[in-house]
């Protein structure tokens, strides 16, 4: 448990920093017409990263260093998320969903000239589950795979599920049916690891870690001022322009983006209440990512009055809620309404704020049903967030200000960090505001942990049969349109119930020098720098 708390307090310290620009599509700048010059030393902005090495990849920012340095058995195309071939030239899985063979790439090396095998993802999967590693990673990720959760509590010295058949070749046996498995191996974590570089430098790893990827380490790092990375000229894929990466490390946005300004960072995130302005002095150098993987929604207790066994009090603060006028105020129309609770990556719905509007009719009449018209007969309700943040500070204060429209008192209650995560494990909250973020590009990632009946990650109380039914049925479906389906089923039946209630997607907003071009920020936040290079 205290493993899941700290990696929720580190995703949600990311994801609280994080802007997304509603409607807007521009995913790249620069369109390859301009002349493009090899080399030069790239300066990116950098929040202290939680890690680097892959046994602890945790958050976003680790994760934006990371996914340089690494390469697993597959990637995502950056501009719709779709998996794409990386370590692993090929794979297949059996009728079920339950064997997964992959056939991995000849000539791919580590940093140190060492050849990649299929050893060294088995070798670096169990790791993870080393129970004397204490991995920060996202375990839930490794569950699926047949013996996983076995080696991880002890009882058993390595992962059944994971069998090498040679050097080229990889075959991992799951648990249960897991039609996407595939689409979760894009994160970091399952990264292959070289066992030689470990072993002759255990300690050193953490901070000077050796990859495979476009990227390897130029120094180690230098914890508080910077990451420098180069380019890895016997990479197996396209090199990269960039000569040097130097990720500058800042404690605030505020502060990188005055150092942008003064020329000394070539990529930086545009702070909140600065993004219209920058826009008009940058214009097009202002890029902006798809909505991210990403939603901040409001949490009930499910398990404690007033919100137990009452769905339609639940309803009815979910109607009264106007989200378009939370994305004006508070983030310069820069965050997208949520109506549902999957992001819309790439495709935002035209009608979305409308359909994001408050309907105060409908919110008193379920209002009425709950057994408390006017609000008559309900005491207040607390809604818990993290003292220190303020966008959540002000996104309490709307939801308090328009819950009273309707005759629903809020008590805020801002609680400490540790404090608050403890409430929202322990359940003894009765109303929160949390950001969550899903590990890979798939419904599933947002839908199964939050609303299986058995998800560490339930942090509702929500137990219906019927979706426990659902979230398996989808991980068997091998056909992606009966999934999707599936996804939309389930999510019917979710914001029906009102365990949660939807506020706003998640995304990025950043900014970078004149003479750059290729960036792309993709749906997890992360440009992959071997694109970017700077005009002649």
């Amino acid at each position: 448990m205290e493993r899941l708390k700290r990696l929720l307090i580190v995703l949600s310290i990311i994801l609280a920093l994080t802007l997304i620009v509603s409607g807007c599509n521009q995913t790249e700048n620069g369109d390859g017409k301009n002349a493009s010059k090899a080399g030069g030393d790239f300066n990116y902005f950098l929040l202290e990263p939680v890690a680097i090495d892959p046994l602890n990849i945790v958050e976003s920012e680790g994760i934006k260093v990371a996914n340089q340095l690494f390469d697993g058995l597959i990637a995502y195309d950056p501009k719709n998320m779709e998996v794409i071939p990386a370590v692993a030239k090929s794979w297949e899985s059996n009728e079920d969903a339950t064997v997964f063979t992959f056939k991995l790439k000849e000539g791919t090396k580590f940093h140190n000239g060492d050849a990649v095998t299929a050893e060294d993802f088995k070798y670096a999967w169990e790791r993870v589950a080393d129970p004397d590693s204490q991995s920060m990673a996202p375990l839930n990720l490794f569950e699926p795979i047949l013996g996983f959760n076995e080696m991880m509590s002890g009882d058993a010295t390595s992962v059944v599920g994971i069998k090498v058949i040679d050097d080229h070749e990889l075959e991992v046996t799951l648990n249960q049916p897991f039609s996407e498995f595939i689409k979760t191996l894009g994160h970091p974590v399952f990264s292959p690891v070289s066992k030689k570089a470990i072993e002759d430098d255990p300690k050193g790893f953490a901070d000077n870690p050796v990859g495979n990827g476009p990227f390897m380490m130029a120094s180690p790092w230098e914890h508080g001022k910077e990451i420098k990375i180069k380019r890895f000229d016997d990479y197996y894929g396209k090199k990269a322009y960039l000569d040097t990466v130097d990720f500058k490390i800042f404690a605030e946005k505020e502060t990188g983006f005055l150092e942008f300004k003064a020329g000394s960072l070539d990529f930086v995130p545009i702070p909140i209440g600065q993004v219209k302005a920058t826009v008009e002095e940058f214009g097009d150098n202002a890029i902006f990512g798809l909505p991210q993987q990403s939603i901040t929604f409001i949490g009930f207790n499910l398990n404690k009055k007033p919100f137990k066994d009452n769905k339609y009090l639940r309803r009815a603060i979910g109607e009264a809620l106007n989200r378009p006028g939370m994305a004006d105020a508070i983030f310069e129309n820069t965050q997208i309404p949520a109506v549902n609770i999957v992001p819309p990556i790439g495709k935002v719905d035209k009608d979305q704020d409308e359909k994001a509007r408050p309907d105060t009719s409908k919110a008193k009449k379920d209002l009425k049903k709950a057994g408390y018209p006017n609000g008559d007969g309900l005491k207040p309700v607390k809604l818990a967030y993290r003292a220190g943040f303020a966008e959540e500070e002000q996104l309490a204060q709307a939801i308090q200000s328009d819950l009273k429209k309707i005759g629903v008192s809020v008590a805020l209650n801002a609680l400490e960090e540790g404090a608050f995560y403890d409430g929202v494990f322990d359940g003894t909250l009765q109303m929160f505001i949390l950001s969550v973020t899903a590990d890979y590009p798939s419904p599933d990632g947002l839908l199964y942990p939050l609303f299986n009946s058995g998800s560490q990650f339930n942090f509702f109380g929500y137990d219906d049969k019927k979706v426990d039914v659902l979230l398996d049925d989808e991980r068997r479906t091998l056909d992606e349109d009966e999934r999707d389906d599936i996804f939309k089923k389930i999510e019917k039946e979710v914001l029906s119930d009102r365990p949660m209630t939807p506020l706003l997607y998640v995304g990025s907003a950043s900014l970078h020098q004149r003479d750059v071009e290729g960036v792309v920020i993709n749906a997890q936040d992360v440009v992959p720098l071997e694109r970017v290079r700077f005009k002649e």
